[in-house]
């Protein structure tokens, strides 16, 4: 049976378990064996198994046959015209069966895709498709996009900023002085005069030094044993004098001149670990300096304003009048 199921399966070109059920179907509903079906799908001959069985079998006697009744006499009247029949060729059962097998009535899902179209229903495990499906990974996209700069606007609503909170970015080892969009940093010519560029280098270089004020207040201002710079010293020291006094006396300064409190929120001296003096280690200038650098770098200070604040620059007299000079003072 396998070589005729094969042989039906080519002449058809039909996948062969589809041939094999269609044929099962044929079969049943004709009353005649699954091999003559395939046989005759195959090639139009009848298996040789059943052809023997039909010579084999002996022929039926035929029927007696009774003896005609003398027709009536026809009526006076027309005579009919004689009509010539017209020949019906015989439906054969091997014409019967050789025709193109029937569908079947379910298919799986492997079997679906031998056909050009199919009825899908839940037997058949098959999902239709109504309408267009957008990729996941792209629905995705459409709201990640939207929150991501949605956030970026609530986080800087005023823009990106260098480094943690200040106006510039410093190379600490070159000491070249940038803008935040990578520009070279030029302060208008340098107000009061002061090359602006070379001020700030030589505060980075102060502040990372070791032993210096890094090694507490964290390289970018972020804080470590000490509390944090960025964002938070223009509002401890409103005034560069006062943040020049504190770097230079410290804690035990402080406390020997009977001072509890330091800055303008009046914290109390030790409080937040001990700050040491540098007026021994550090010159009057080296302190202003790096001042600048952490008022500037780290609390977003205006640069021209923080160069007269500190004292590296008198303002002109319409301005406001001669300022303080913080070096003549440490000295």
């Amino acid at each position: 049976m396998s070589d005729l199921l094969a042989a039906a399966a080519a002449k058809l070109g039909s996948p062969e378990h589809l041939i094999e059920r269609s044929a099962e179907a044929r079969a049943a509903a004709d009353g005649v064996p699954v091999e003559e079906v395939l046989a005759a799908w195959a090639g139009g001959a009848p298996t040789p198994t059943d052809a023997g069985a039909r010579k084999a079998a002996p022929a039926a006697p035929p029927p007696p046959v009774a003896p005609e009744p003398a027709p009536p006499e026809p009526a006076p009247g027309p005579v009919p015209q004689p009509t010539t029949a017209v020949p019906v060729a015989p439906v054969t059962e091997a014409a019967r069966v050789t025709a193109a097998p029937p569908p079947p009535e379910r298919v799986s899902v492997a079997e679906s895709l031998d056909f050009e179209a199919v009825i899908t229903g839940p037997t058949a495990g098959i999902t239709e498709r109504i309408a267009a499906a957008i990729p996941r990974w792209l629905t995705v996209l459409f709201f990640a996009v939207p929150l991501i700069g949605l956030t970026y606007l609530v986080t800087f609503a005023n823009g990106p900023t260098c480094g943690v909170g200040g106006q510039l970015a410093v190379d600490r080892l070159s000491g070249a002085v940038e803008n935040c969009d990578g520009s070279e940093f030029a302060a208008g010519g340098g107000a009061g005069g002061v090359d602006v560029r070379a001020l700030i280098g030589e505060g980075s270089v102060v502040y990372a030094a070791p032993s210096s004020c890094s090694s507490c207040h964290g390289a970018g201002g972020e804080g470590g044993s000490g509390p944090a710079l960025a964002g938070e010293v223009l509002s401890t020291f409103a005034m560069c004098t006062d943040h020049i006094e504190w770097v230079a006396l410290g804690t035990t300064g402080f406390q020997s001149a009977g001072r509890a409190t330091y800055g303008d929120t009046a914290k109390a001296v030790g409080s937040g670990g001990q700050m040491p003096s540098f007026q021994d280690t550090l010159s009057a200038d080296e302190i202003a300096t790096v001042v600048f650098y952490e008022r500037v770098v780290f609390g977003g200070q205006d640069v021209e304003e923080a160069v007269f604040d500190c004292g590296f620059a008198e303002p002109d007299a319409e301005e406001g009048g001669a300022g303080n000079d913080p070096l003549a003072q440490g000295e």
